[in-house]
């Protein structure tokens, strides 16, 4: 496994929003922990809801070190960020986590409000699924809330399945990908 110095140098990128700002697309570092909270605090009860699919009203101790806890290859996370008074600031985050089965990781991605519906999340799945593929993974799945219908469109667009699973009440989005594949 390559070292998280090398992943970072290799995996960090620059790309421009919808609205024109400029982002940086790059691996979540160790380093990154206030800056996870600060991005998880900012998010409305709604998006915070659609991702951790619980009513946090804060981030409990032992969810934020399972969030923060990427090895770049079986748990890996993507940020999107800006400048903002001459600091760094999380706007998005995608990320994927090993399954029970072989070559299948879950997928989750959350843009702030603020900055939804700007192309983030996009950018973000893209880059993670591009690293994921580079680390041998063939499939990739997620579960979304049946309600959270850009995330499901989103999914439509990337060539994601999706279909709803009757006995959890959710939405399951899933893409397989061949050997070469992107």
């Amino acid at each position: 496994m390559p070292e998280a110095d090398e992943v970072a140098a290799r995996w960090t990128s620059q790309s421009i929003a919808r609205n024109g700002l400029r982002l940086c697309i790059r691996p979540l570092r160790p380093d990154d922990r206030e800056r996870e909270i600060e991005f998880i605090n900012s998010l409305s009860e709604r998006t915070r809801f659609y991702r951790l699919m619980t009513p946090l009203k804060f981030l409990p101790p032992h969810l934020l070190d399972r969030l923060m806890d990427v090895d770049y290859n079986r748990r890996m996370a993507f940020v999107a960020t800006v400048e903002h008074d001459g600091q760094e600031q999380f706007v998005g985050i995608a990320r994927y986590g090993e399954t029970d089965r072989p070559d299948t990781v879950e997928l989750g991605v959350t843009v702030t409000d603020r900055w939804q519906r700007h192309g983030i999340a996009r950018l973000l799945i893209a880059e993670l699924v591009r690293f994921a593929r580079w680390r041998g993974i063939r499939h990739v799945e997620g579960i979304v809330l049946h309600d959270n219908l850009p995330m499901i469109e989103l999914a439509k667009s990337l060539g994601f399945h999706v279909q709803y699973d009757y006995a959890q009440h959710v939405v399951v989005i899933s893409k397989q990908y061949e050997p070469g594949e992107s």
